[in-house]
């Protein structure tokens, strides 16, 4: 269905209307970014922040300039006919606010797109590296198109906003819109769709895994403001286009939300520590965590100690890690056991191998080849042979 645009809203509701909506999400990003940095610092120190938390952060401020030109650069026209304007002045100032305000919004998508890439990389960089970089350089082609359409949108420059030059040669407003807006809508779509097959491999269950997918399917809100903001575009009739600060008023609102929801939706994942303070992870932890095909260790398999501990014990797990569905997404991503179990038959007997590997990516880079097993930040290594044991 298409959104209803109401021609009878006077001024002051609309400007209530779109403080309501801006402001109360406004306070959303400005918490959440604050807190999936304090997460990502709770669960591995200064070390865990990495380019996905860079790149929200860079999000943010794009964020910020955006809100500020239009809940204050543009509060005075906006939504208001241009015939009502005697000053004109005023509709210079509005029009380059909307020049400025389209470069921050090309900015503020991209980057958001660009956080969500990299922390897909932080969790399948090892199954999904080829599909990342191909949405990536996408996401790249989508930012230079754009933002080189909308810087010179006119020729020269300064008649985006200058109505006083009339022999300015300009591209239009409307092309613009439409071919940047069904790109970003597909490439919505696609970081939404990216780690669903991943997710409902993992050895989690059922309900545990419907869970995390419905998180990251949170994106796809952003995919249908993307297309209402379209919709409305392409619902202002082509004889009333110069009158822009009137036309803008739902664009504007719609483009407010979904920057900043959109923020919201990359944040979330991130968000394990606050979730277990506040005890929501309980609805999605299991009593057993383990892989459901990882056989447990019988006694003709495994020593009953290994390198001097007990086999039975376990690690100690990290402050803040909780089992379920969360637990790889907080900050402990990047930390996970590798047992690798092997029945040999030497010379007639039978022997055992166990090997608990934890090595460094880069020590294996270093070595000319990727080590077996899983990658992962510690640097040790337990090796137990049982086959001189039992000469």
């Amino acid at each position: 269905m298409a959104p209803v645009i109401n021609p009878e809203e006077s001024v002051e509701a609309y400007r209530r209307r779109l403080d309501g909506v801006a402001y109360s999400t406004y306070i959303l990003i400005m918490l959440l970014v604050p807190l999936k940095l304090y997460c990502r610092k709770r669960s591995g120190g200064w070390s865990n922040i990495r380019l996905d938390d860079y790149m929200t952060v860079i999000s943010l401020l794009f964020a910020n300039g955006f809100f500020y030109i239009c809940i204050i650069g543009m509060r005075k026209s906006l939504g208001v006919h241009v015939a009502d304007i005697t000053d004109p002045i005023r509709i210079v100032d509005f029009l380059r606010n909307v020049w400025i305000a389209n470069i921050l919004y090309t900015f503020s998508i991209s980057m958001i797109k660009f956080s969500v890439l990299a922390f897909y990389w932080r969790l399948f960089s090892v199954k999904a590296q080829r599909m990342i970089y191909i949405v990536t350089v996408m996401v790249m082609a989508w930012l230079v198109a754009i933002l080189l359409c909308v810087v010179f949108n006119c020729v020269p420059v300064r008649a985006a906003w200058d109505i006083t030059l009339t022999t300015a040669k300009c591209i239009p407003i409307r092309s613009i819109y439409l071919g940047g807006s069904v790109p970003n809508v597909f490439l919505d779509l696609v970081l939404v769709l990216m780690p669903l097959p991943y997710v409902m491999r993992l050895h989690a269950p059922l309900a545990q895994r419907f869970m995390l997918a419905g998180m990251f399917a949170l994106g796809t809100f952003i995919a249908v403001v993307s297309l209402v903001r379209l919709i409305i575009f392409l619902q202002i009739p082509i004889a009333t286009q110069g009158d822009a600060t009137y036309n803008f008023r739902e664009i504007i609102v719609w483009s407010v939300v979904e920057i900043n929801i959109g923020l919201v939706c990359a944040c979330l994942p991130s968000l394990k520590p606050v979730f277990s303070m506040l005890g929501i992870t309980r609805l999605f932890s299991s009593g057993d965590s383990r892989p459901s095909n990882m056989a447990s260790p019988g006694p003709n398999t495994l020593p009953s100690r290994i390198g001097g501990v007990d086999s039975k014990s376990t690690r100690p797990r990290k402050r803040g890690a909780t089992g379920g569905m969360f637990s790889t997404l907080g900050g402990g991503d990047e930390e996970e056991d590798a047992y690798s179990i092997m029945d040999k038959s030497v010379g007639g007997k039978h022997n055992a191998e166990i090997e608990l590997g934890r090595v460094s990516e880069e020590s294996g880079r270093r070595g000319g080849r990727v080590p077996e097993g899983i990658t992962v930040q510690k640097n040790w290594s337990v090796f137990v042979d049982e086959r001189g044991s039992r000469g």
